[in-house]
């Protein structure tokens, strides 16, 4: 697609329908599930590892032993597990947060222009993006957690995920399916709001290389790198919460507890298990997304432009 069509759907004054946000969000949150899966089930394992730092010599375990182990024990298609959740996820994810972002900043645009305030660009964004994380946890967090313990089970037979939730259900009460979301809901809205915020400051810093071939992405890149590297300790916190019932038998009852307990046994490096593969898998992730994104926009208005009237 030419340069001319590859402008920017997300900066402030955009005018993108909530269809095409929906559309496009949804396209973009499939894509970039479909392709990073692995990397998403190797950070995973990864966070839920528990180590002790009054045993120094035990081993480390690494993203290449993670991989090993798994593959040795139940097989390639274990990289994979919890992907129906997961799919599901990253699609209603994926759509409600465009979606919120692009209504919120049409919202906080008007808001300026109705109080006379300036605003600047970077905090619009980020703003947006806060709402955009909030509106897209509360939507799709059952999900987000049923994908966790499917990645957790160990054993070579794949759980189901109908099966895992009636578990839940029946153990833990509707509350079970969002355990832990205090944490994510920090977790997520700072990581979608700086995601959003550095994406814009780098489309910014990049506006003299638009012909560049997947300047979107390169941007997109930036960005989740940016994002998670800030907010990775509260992403771990998570992940443990979720899984707090499964290794410990009783209800999860505080994050503030669990941050503590990872903080006395395993030291505060213990927040940071799986931090490279999480940099390796987030950053692809948000490049391929928003370049999707603003390429289905793109690509979608091009079509309609294009096709000739009945």
């Amino acid at each position: 697609m030419s340069s001319k069509h590859r402008e920017d759907h997300l900066k402030r004054g955009s005018d993108v329908s909530p269809y095409e946000s929906l559309f496009a969000g949804s396209v973009s949150g499939g894509v970039a599930r479909a392709i990073t899966a692995p990397l998403d089930t190797i950070k995973i394992r990864l966070q839920l590892q528990t180590k002790s730092h009054k045993h120094p010599h035990t081993q480390k375990v690494s993203a290449l032993n993670v991989v090993k182990d798994l593959l040795k024990n139940e097989g390639v298609i274990a990289l994979w597990k919890g992907n129906v959740p997961a799919e599901i996820l990253y699609v209603m994810y994926g759509a409600v947060q465009f979606t919120t972002y692009s209504a919120l900043s049409k919202s906080l645009s008007q808001m300026e222009k109705d109080y006379s305030i300036v605003m600047p660009s970077s905090v619009h964004s980020l703003l947006a993006g806060v709402g955009a994380g909030i509106a897209s946890t509360l939507t799709t967090y059952p999900f987000d957690l049923l994908r966790t313990r499917l990645v957790a089970n160990k054993k070579k037979n794949l759980l189901s995920m109908t099966g895992t939730f009636r578990k839940i259900l029946h153990a833990e009460g509707i509350s079970g399916l969002f355990a832990g979301i205090r944490p994510a809901m920090i977790s997520v809205a700072s990581t979608t709001g700086l995601m959003f915020w550095s994406y814009e400051l780098a489309r910014e810093f990049s506006s003299e290389y638009k012909h560049v071939p997947f300047i979107e992405g390169i941007c997109g890149f930036v960005a989740g790198a940016t994002s998670k590297g800030i907010t990775f300790p509260l992403d771990t916190l998570r992940k443990r919460c979720q899984i707090y019932s499964e290794v410990y038998g009783t209800k999860y009852k505080s994050s503030l507890r669990i941050f503590m307990n990872i903080v006395s046994r395993e030291g505060v490096l213990g927040l940071y298990r799986g931090y490279g593969v999480s940099i390796l898998k987030t950053a692809p992730t948000s490049a391929i997304s928003l370049w999707t994104y603003e390429y289905v926009i793109s690509a979608t208005r091009h079509y309609r432009l294009s096709k000739p009237l009945v």
